[in-house]
């Protein structure tokens, strides 16, 4: 009879253990879901699409160009980020010549660091993807060059590390359809020119980007796998292992998806816009299977008009095709991103002479200097302590209001009081780790050193006055 009951006991632990274990692979311990926006506006439409349903810190991937490098417009798309729960991903991009993207150089590289290190990001990983399908020679001036997309890759990794550890940089989606023909290069060749230029490149990325498209054609089904398929990072990975890559890349898939029938002009090579709604929900079933995948941000949320009329997730009257309710509904769960949670005190308006049995209205003057909404998450702890244990000062503990919740940059006051005891005495309080002395003397002592009659007077003085402007 035990020796069942063990062994019941055992199984069942089993289970628990293997049902563990598919939990995390289907996702339950991350939210994946994301979408591409072309628009800073976008974003609140995007945090309806991939926070609902239990959803929290979705991914929302954006182009910041080398001519629209305005600091204002950017850092109120993070703010705009951090109070919606979506977590960035910055894909750099040049800026458009003549029938193509222009070829980055060295000597502007330095920019880039420079103003995305400027920013207030609302999550303490700051994702940045270096640029995008240089395998295609309209993405790099006119011509693909591997060799030197590996060495502007390398040193943009250095600048921006250089500059903030913090940031989490990944290269370029490639484009898996390349044959090498129309201005293109095959990108497993691609990738093995990039090692020889730069040998050790694939080691110093911190993510891999994936364009894992259903192709070609765009009609390929869920259940395909390989290279131009939605699992198509898989043959990607394999390539990078072949070249010396030693890292487990985490995948970021910041393009995928299906074009619908549907646009200006009908298009019947594609699946019509019911039939795509089928295709992305089983996407989504098998990208939460593999934990590798961090992150997916289907093309695109929003352009209605040409050339991407098809990829559109909104139409041009501002409704949505059935491919976003059918993302909207599906169960999701929420991520957890760290930010930076520091503050300074600015100011604290705290007597350092009190009288005995007296009690005095203190503030404190805080200035949130992190990425974290102050009390979102948890109530602040802004704490006072006494250094004596004999003859302490009675403190009240600052009150944070959570409906007053403090952004980045912002300041907020905080109300304490301190009550003095029966005694003279030196009393030392430590606030947030700083040291404030505070003496505290009994009123009209003649043998008090410290503190002559007339000192006595004045501060009593003082003290009334505080006392007026406070009513």
């Amino acid at each position: 009879m035990f020796r069942k009951l063990r062994y019941c006991f055992i199984f069942i632990l089993l289970l628990v253990l293997v049902l563990r274990d598919v939990k995390k692979a289907w996702g339950q311990e991350r939210n994946i879901f994301g979408i591409h926006v072309l628009e800073t506006s976008d974003l609140g439409k995007a945090k309806e699409l991939i926070n609902s349903n239990g959803g929290d810190w979705g991914y929302v991937t954006i182009v910041i160009r080398e001519d629209d490098l305005d600091k204002t417009k950017w850092q109120k798309f993070m703010d705009e980020c951090r109070k919606l729960h979506l977590i960035p991903i910055v894909r750099i991009a040049t800026y458009m010549e003549t029938g193509w993207w222009a070829k980055p150089t060295m000597e502007n590289l330095n920019k880039w660091h420079e103003f995305l290190n400027s920013l207030t990001w609302p999550v303490k990983q700051q994702i940045v993807v270096i640029f995008n399908e240089p395998n295609q020679a309209k993405e790099w001036g006119g011509e693909v060059n591997p060799r030197q997309y590996a060495l502007v890759l390398e040193r943009l990794i250095s600048l921006l590390k250089d500059s903030n550890n913090n940031f989490f940089v990944l290269n370029g989606g490639l484009d898996q359809a390349a044959d090498g023909r129309n201005g293109t290069m095959d990108e497993g060749v691609f990738l093995n020119e990039m090692q020889k230029a730069v040998p050790d490149i694939f080691n110093k990325l911190d993510g891999w980007v994936s364009h894992s498209y259903p192709n070609h054609g765009f009609v390929g089904l869920p259940e395909n796998t390989g290279r131009r398929s939605i699992k198509g990072y898989e043959w990607e990975l394999e390539i990078v292992k072949g070249l010396g890559g030693t890292k487990d890349l985490p995948v970021f898939i910041t393009e995928t998806g299906w074009p619908h029938q549907e646009g200006k002009q009908n298009d019947s090579r594609f699946y019509e816009n019911t039939k795509v709604a089928q295709l992305i929900e089983k996407a989504f079933t098998i990208w939460g299977l593999d934990d590798r995948i961090k992150s997916v941000t289907p093309f695109v949320l929003n352009y209605p008009v040409e050339p991407f009329d098809h990829f559109s997730w909104l139409k041009e009257d501002g409704g949505s095709w059935p491919i976003f309710a059918a993302v909207e509904s599906l169960t999701k769960n929420k991520n957890e991103p760290e930010q930076v949670e520091k503050y300074e005190i600015v100011k604290i308006n705290l007597p350092d002479l009190l009288p005995t049995n007296y009690t005095v209205k203190a503030k404190a003057m805080i200035k949130n200097t992190g990425q974290w909404i102050m009390g979102e998450r948890k109530n602040l702890e802004f704490r006072i302590q006494n250094l004596e244990s004999e003859n302490a000062l009675m403190v009240e503990q600052p009150k944070f209001d959570q409906e007053q919740l403090i952004e980045p940059g912002k300041t907020m006051e905080l109300n304490f009081s301190v009550q003095t005891g029966t005694q003279s005495a030196e009393h030392k309080l430590a606030i947030n780790g700083k040291d404030y002395t505070i003496y505290v003397y009994k009123p009209f002592d003649l043998k008090n050193s410290k503190m002559s009659l007339w000192r006595q007077l004045i501060n009593r003085l003082k003290l009334w006055w505080l006392e007026f402007r406070e009513k």
